[in-house]
């Protein structure tokens, strides 16, 4: 157990941006959290378990032993639709098939 720990604690900031790098390259988009561990960003959370086995390979050719982190997408970072229904604001558009008043 010493040895596994002697390991993690010689994990260098260079590692991490090694990996960080990699997965960039892979077409990943990746962030560094607080700490500096890579965090992949999936762009469904029903992604996430797809893509694992994608990141562990590329990490493991690597021979990154150290943390990393996937998730999904944020409340905030979710798409928002450019364009607003047509019709004025306050209005709801109408269906199709309906007869719009003149």
């Amino acid at each position: 157990m010493a040895k596994n720990d002697k390991e993690l604690e010689q994990i260098s900031t260079t590692d991490k941006l090694k990996a960080f790098k990699a997965l960039k390259d892979a077409g990943y988009r990746v962030e560094l959290n607080g700490s500096g561990v890579p965090t992949v960003v999936c762009a469904a959370a029903s992604d996430m378990s797809k893509e694992l086995k994608n990141i562990r390979r590329i990490l493991k050719e690597l021979r990154y032993i150290g943390s990393f982190g996937v998730r999904g997408p944020r409340k905030n970072e979710q798409t928002v639709p450019d364009e607003m229904p047509k019709g004025t604001a306050g209005e709801e558009p109408a269906a199709e098939g309906e007869a719009i008043p003149a």
